[in-house]
């Protein structure tokens, strides 16, 4: 019992330090004061994480974008397949852009529109190869331009390093479409000091890398450089391209939806493919392509810090070696405790051990066949007459010892008899009086079958006679 006893003591020490905080001096300190990413007090808002997203966030264009292919040749119009929805029949070496970027707490949304000019009269004059088109939808090519839109979506990572993670893209209309998640994980923006804003995108048949950076007065243009792949290399389809582009920023929505309206028209888009909300609304739609991420989508698969576990947690808090030390001595000190009361317990039942053969060898000398409570002080005082050699009217410890080692109760060792001696002594002044002897054997009663020894304890005008004739001290 004792042994599982100190067994739960400790384990109760153990799981008190697991509750302890990473605060605590006794523990290991929080992996949040060195690594941003454990701390729940940094904030997961983008903003927050880095201010260059405050500054990349606005209206955008117009941006005038040159395209070539590496090794500085322009990017030549390329005729339609239906089919596959790819090669686009208008002019690609040069394009206008406009774009909507907005960072709301932990998500982004880009949306940029591209905008081509109608294709060269020299492309037009080419007969299409069977299948292929010079033209995407009713216009007419060499007299309407056209125009697709990107769309990301975004969510800041569990990094807390102002990466935005982008979830979904949508592309189109018709030439290299896609809506859904990126190919790739790695489909990324981050901040590039305090200058810009470093972007890479995989989208499976079409990778891109960017780079934004800020220049002007207050900090108004945005100067962009790209390179990018389209298609696998072993694809008649594949390019390698470069672009670049400077665009400033726009005061509001308001100046923005103007300015795209103008560029459908500059462009000559064919009216069947400018979006409706284009001359219905006031405002851009929250989604322009078919298909975009919903709540759930951006919380589970999308990751959104703000509405999903962290990868991150904290863990729980682990002793230093202050902490080991006090739970050592904790355990040290209830071991101590638990031992205490075990050699307490043990020199209680020593001390019995000894009265009960003490009172049984003076019940034998005395001839009483009762119970030890059963003695009469005249019984007690002869008995310790007859003890008392010297006749000094106390027992020395050498008169004690000559009476125990005559008794018929058995051995007893040294240490049970110094023991016994000092019970008796209760004074401690090296003798033993009738009324320590006395009390000693009522105590001895006590210890004795029949409970407690009434009659030693009901007759103090017997003990007070005897001393009153000078048979006891």
């Amino acid at each position: 019992q004792n042994s599982v006893s100190i067994d739960n003591s400790v384990n109760n020490l153990i799981t008190m330090s697991s509750l302890l905080s990473c605060k605590s001096p006794l523990t290991k300190a929080c992996m949040g004061l060195t690594d941003p990413r454990y701390d729940p007090a940094i904030s997961n808002n983008l903003i927050d994480q880095d201010s260059i997203w405050k500054e990349f966030s606005g209206y955008w264009g117009p941006e005038e974008r040159i395209y070539a292919d590496v090794g500085g040749k322009p990017r030549v119009s390329r005729f339609y397949n239906p089919n596959t929805k790819s090669g686009w029949p208008y002019r690609s070496d040069k394009m206008m852009v406009f774009r909507s970027i907005k960072v709301d707490g932990t998500r982004y949304t880009q949306k940029a529109f591209y905008f081509y000019e109608p294709a060269p009269a020299a492309f037009c004059e080419l007969t299409p190869p069977e299948g292929l088109l010079n033209t995407v939808g009713d216009g007419v090519c060499g007299e309407n331009g056209n125009f697709q839109f990107i769309e990301d979506f975004g969510t800041a990572s569990y990094e807390k390093d102002g990466t935005i993670d982008l979830v979904w893209k949508n592309q189109g209309p018709d030439s290299d479409e896609t809506a859904g998640p990126p190919k790739s994980k790695s489909s990324t923006l981050a901040p590039a000091d305090n200058y810009g804003v470093f972007a890479y995108t995989d989208m499976g048949f079409f990778n891109v890398a960017e780079t934004f950076t800020f220049s002007g007065e207050n900090r108004g243009f945005l100067f962009a450089t790209a390179t990018a792949t389209k298609h696998q290399p072993s694809d008649e389809n594949f390019e390698r391209i470069v672009s670049s582009s400077l665009s400033s920023r726009m005061p509001d929505e308001s100046s923005f939806m103007l300015a795209l309206k103008k560029a459908f028209d500059d462009h000559n888009v064919e009216a069947s493919r400018v979006p409706g909300w284009v001359t219905d609304e006031e405002v851009l739609p929250k989604c322009i392509g078919n298909t975009c991420p919903d709540e759930d989508y951006l919380c589970s698969e999308g990751k959104d810090p703000n509405c999903s576990v962290s990868p991150y947690t904290e863990p729980s808090a682990s002793l230093n070696g202050a902490g080991f030390a006090v739970i050592i001595l904790g355990v040290l000190s209830v071991v101590g405790v638990v031992f205490y009361f075990i050699n307490r317990h043990i020199v209680n039942k020593q001390k019995e051990r000894y009265r009960i053969r003490f009172a049984e060898q003076i019940a034998e000398e005395l001839g009483h066949k009762g119970s030890i409570d059963q003695l009469s002080c005249g019984d007690l005082a002869k008995e310790f007459h007859r003890i008392d050699e010297s006749g000094d009217g106390s027992i020395s410890k050498e008169e004690l010892y000559e009476f125990i080692s005559s008794g018929k109760a058995g051995v007893m060792s040294d240490h049970d008899f110094n023991a016994l001696f000092k019970s008796l002594d209760l004074d401690g002044n090296g003798v033993i009086n009738f009324m320590e002897f006395a009390a000693f054997m009522a105590l001895c009663g006590q210890s004795c079958p029949h409970g407690a020894a009434r009659r030693l304890s009901m007759a103090p005008e017997e003990i007070a006679k005897l001393i009153d004739e000078k048979k006891i001290n």
